[in-house]
């Protein structure tokens, strides 16, 4: 009877102990902060557009940081009405993930190298321009080691892990 007693106490300890963990681990899972994960890609955009009569080919480089910090680097070539520029550029901002893939991207910056002899008016229209007042909203998609990105008015670009 003794062992028997003894064998309830060690099974009750057990069960105690299992539910304590249970307890613990799901409080952990609904209750913690999910970790954020940022990602970095590199791709090359190339735009053609008949109505703005433009074309471009651009390596790009993308980092969204953990810190809701982000980074885009472009340099390529652009050609609009038969005139080539040169452009060297980078766009810092702050960004706010979203339900299904949306970014809004705020407090954008824009740095031109000294060699980017590109229009920013020009720039603006096809791929990104700094609007201090509404910031813009970006979709990205993960695809395996791969990102799409798409913007309201910008063309899509995807870009492959490093």
């Amino acid at each position: 009877m003794k062992s028997h007693a003894k064998f309830q106490r060690k099974l009750l300890y057990i069960l105690s102990t299992a539910v304590v963990v249970a307890i613990i681990g799901l409080g952990y899972v609904l209750f913690y902060p999910a970790k954020k994960e940022g990602f970095d890609c590199s791709g090359y955009l190339i735009v053609d557009s008949d109505a703005f009569n433009f074309t471009a080919g651009l390596n790009s480089y993308l980092l969204m940081g953990d810190d809701d910090k982000g980074y885009f680097n472009v340099s390529g070539m652009v050609t609009s009405n038969t005139v080539t520029y040169h452009v060297e550029r980078s766009y810092g901002f702050s960004y706010q993930r979203q339900k299904d893939g949306i970014y809004h991207l705020t407090d954008i910056t824009m740095s031109r190298r000294k060699a980017d002899s590109a229009g920013d008016d020009m720039m603006s229209k096809v791929l990104i321009s700094p609007d201090p007042d509404h910031g813009r909203y970006i979709k990205i998609k993960e695809l395996g080691n791969a990102y799409v990105l798409q913007g309201v008015y910008s063309p899509t670009l995807m870009c492959v892990q490093s």
